[in-house]
């Protein structure tokens, strides 16, 4: 039996090259969907934390409080390594629990903002995580999320995720070229240099963690954003934007919780 492939140790490799760049990137995106009154003396959850770069921001941003929990241990200790890298803030706290855990969150209280980008999905029950992560939104706060869209390919991506997380460090790294290759001719159709795929993305990610992010993520869910919007609306949330991506990709939503916001979960 092969280690499954761990999120925490794919942050853990992030940060040890991670730089300004990619915090002013992180930052940036940050501030495209949000407006500083909506960070600024705010209370924030961040689900799923990962490397901790956007939990740091957000603190960056004059959150009043951040809080961030992960499932995964060695994601807690990747957030929690930034956490100390960057002063021991009094108004950060790193938790290991999980969204799924309804008594772990109410001992949280609730949030003005709840950040949930990219890990819902990856719970192995996404839609009582996505009501957990409702409840834990005050009325008339933001619940930030990005899930993987749905579409015909799910089976196939699904088996690919599977192979990946059965293979050995063979097999693993056969499956990683094909998509750096992938990656390479597109750049060529595009015409970029081929060579320059390890690219930084748009929130602080690289390409190479991306890759290796996609191929090992396992718990996989999708969700339609149509029937995403409508489920939300029947829970008390309106949509307040929206970027919608093609399968394979993440959609973000970005929802407000009316006063009359009830906790049902699906």
């Amino acid at each position: 039996m092969h280690r499954p492939f761990s999120f925490g140790a794919n942050w853990q490799s992030y940060l040890r090259q991670v730089d300004e760049p990619a915090f002013a990137s992180a930052r940036a995106d940050i501030e495209r969907w949000l407006a500083p009154g909506e960070i600024a003396g705010r209370r924030i959850l961040d689900i799923g934390c990962g490397s901790g770069i956007h939990s740091l921001c957000m603190l960056a941003m004059g959150a009043a409080e951040v809080v961030s929990i992960d499932v995964d241990p060695e994601s807690v200790a990747a957030t929690d390594s930034l956490r100390v890298h960057s002063g021991n803030p009094p108004s950060w706290t790193v938790r290991h629990g999980s969204v799924l855990d309804v008594g772990f969150l109410a001992g949280l209280g609730r949030f003005d903002l709840v950040y949930a980008w990219g890990s819902l999905h990856h719970t192995g029950a996404m839609w009582t995580a996505l009501g957990n992560a409702m409840e834990r939104t005050s009325p008339g706060g933001l619940l930030w999320l990005a899930l993987y869209t749905a579409g015909s390919c799910y089976p196939r991506d699904l088996a690919l995720k599977q192979r990946y997380n059965r293979s050995g460090t063979v097999g693993r790294w056969i499956l990683e070229r094909r998509e750096i290759l992938r990656e390479m001719r597109s750049r060529l159709r595009a015409r970029q240099n081929p060579f320059a795929w390890n690219r930084r993305k748009a929130r602080g990610m690289d390409v190479k963690h991306d890759i290796l992010d996609w191929l090992g993520g396992l718990p996989y869910e999708v969700a339609d954003p149509d029937g995403l919007v409508r489920w939300a609306r029947s829970r008390g949330f309106i949509l307040e934007r929206i970027d919608p991506q093609p399968e394979g990709s993440c959609s973000v939503y970005l929802l407000s919780r009316t006063d009359s916001a009830g906790s049902a979960s699906r």
